[in-house]
């Protein structure tokens, strides 16, 4: 099936729709499966998108070596690239390669098509907050950094003109005429920021994988072999909404192992800053048992009070043991138009009223009406119960 694949896609010279593509792909290799073109389907989002395909929408893909060739992406350069005179492997050329080993075949022109140096180097670097140096991959560009006096902050511009096999154009751009165009390329920011979010808001689970987002995000620019704005990683870091985690584009609140390690025992929420006035007002909830639904109390609450508290009540009114085992809370999220919800954790609450969670207060959540809740009773029995924020008012009297 996938050299059937392969096969049909080395003909497409355009955007194909889905159902098209499979039926072709069936032509060559039929198949007596209950669903045939979930299969194709499913290979192709797995061994696909990112490599040879990227989904112009839900029911339309279009190969990149049709698509990607004239889309032009920004590397901005650091002091450290600077001093040592070197492309970094990651993040550079990250979303536009999956294997460290294509390095080799990688090729490199200038702005007259004259072949750049593409040595591969390994390279010390240091992350900051972390002990130890890591070893990075990277191409050596001295040669060429020295012809074009390259400093820290500026850009070398960097347009595909080939996919199979890669080729990129280096272009250089001094830091000076760049901010000319400061006002176009946070225009260019923002709608790379949004697309990226569509696509995380969309996505089965709660991260995408970079080698797959970001050339599915590029092409779906309005102007992609336009003037670009800022490299991906730099558009990430400056949007409250989404991060970087090794290999993935995730949510604010999701932390990779080594994260966790290091913020153990601290709240995994920030408290949002709220007002005297609405720390006086009435949190009403609708509190139920997951799977039994028809088992609910009413509780209010007050801004002020904590989720210690909350956690109190609930453990009260639901007839749980209230000098044993631990509760947490998590804030949900829908996911843009989905039935999906993110969880944020919002801490943990120990019997004795301490823990991660303990002191966060209820109106530093940020709920109105309508909002969501999880809280789990006992971590082992894992009694989940859904909270519904009902209203929000001043108190009465």
């Amino acid at each position: 099936m996938a050299e059937a694949v392969e096969q049909v896609l080395a003909e497409v010279d355009g955007p194909i729709k889905l159902n098209d593509l499979t039926e072709k792909v069936l032509e060559i290799y039929p198949s007596s499966a209950k669903k045939p073109n979930a299969g194709i389907r499913n290979h192709l989002r797995m061994k696909g998108v990112g490599k040879s395909i990227i989904y112009l929408d839900k029911e339309t893909i279009i190969p990149l070596r049709v698509d990607a060739p004239g889309v032009r992406f920004r590397i901005s350069l650091s002091r450290w690239q600077v001093n040592k005179g070197a492309l970094p492997f990651f993040p550079s050329f990250q979303g536009w390669t999956s294997y460290i080993d294509e390095m080799q075949a990688f090729m490199l022109i200038d702005e007259q098509g004259t072949p750049a140096p593409t040595d591969v180097v390994s390279l010390k670097y240091r992350i900051s907050g972390l002990r130890g140096d890591f070893d990075v991959l990277a191409f050596k560009m001295s040669h060429w950094f020295h012809k074009h006096n390259v400093r820290r902050n500026d850009s070398i511009l960097v347009t595909i003109e080939s996919w199979e096999p890669r080729r990129f154009r280096l272009e250089f751009e001094p830091e000076k005429k760049r901010r000319i165009h400061n006002e176009e390329i946070e225009y260019k920011n923002q709608e790379l920021a949004d697309i990226l979010f569509d696509i995380l808001e969309t996505a089965t689970h709660e991260q995408i994988y970079v080698n797959k987002a970001i050339p599915t995000a590029y092409l779906r620019l309005s102007n992609p072999r336009g003037y670009p704005g800022d490299d991906w990683t730099t558009v990430l870091n400056i949007d409250s909404r989404m991060r970087r985690v090794d290999f993935h584009i995730t949510y604010p609140e999701r932390r990779n192992m080594m994260e966790r390690m290091l913020t153990e025992g601290q709240p995994p929420f920030d408290e949002q800053d709220f007002t005297p006035e609405q720390g006086e007002q009435v949190y009403q909830f609708r509190a139920a048992l997951k799977y039994r639904n028809d088992i609910w109390r009413r509780v209010e609450i007050q801004g002020n009070q904590t989720l210690a508290e909350f956690d109190s009540i609930l453990r009260y009114e639901f007839g749980h043991d209230t000098s044993d085992h631990l509760g947490g809370f998590w804030k949900l999220v829908r996911r843009g138009q989905t039935r999906r919800f993110r969880k944020i954790e919002l801490g943990d609450i120990d019997p004795l009223g301490e823990g991660t969670g303990a002191d966060i207060r209820i109106a530093g959540l940020g709920l109105q009406a309508g909002d969501r809740l999880k809280y789990v009773y006992d971590f082992g029995d894992w009694i989940e119960h859904k909270i519904i924020v009902e209203k929000v008012e001043s108190p009465q009297g």
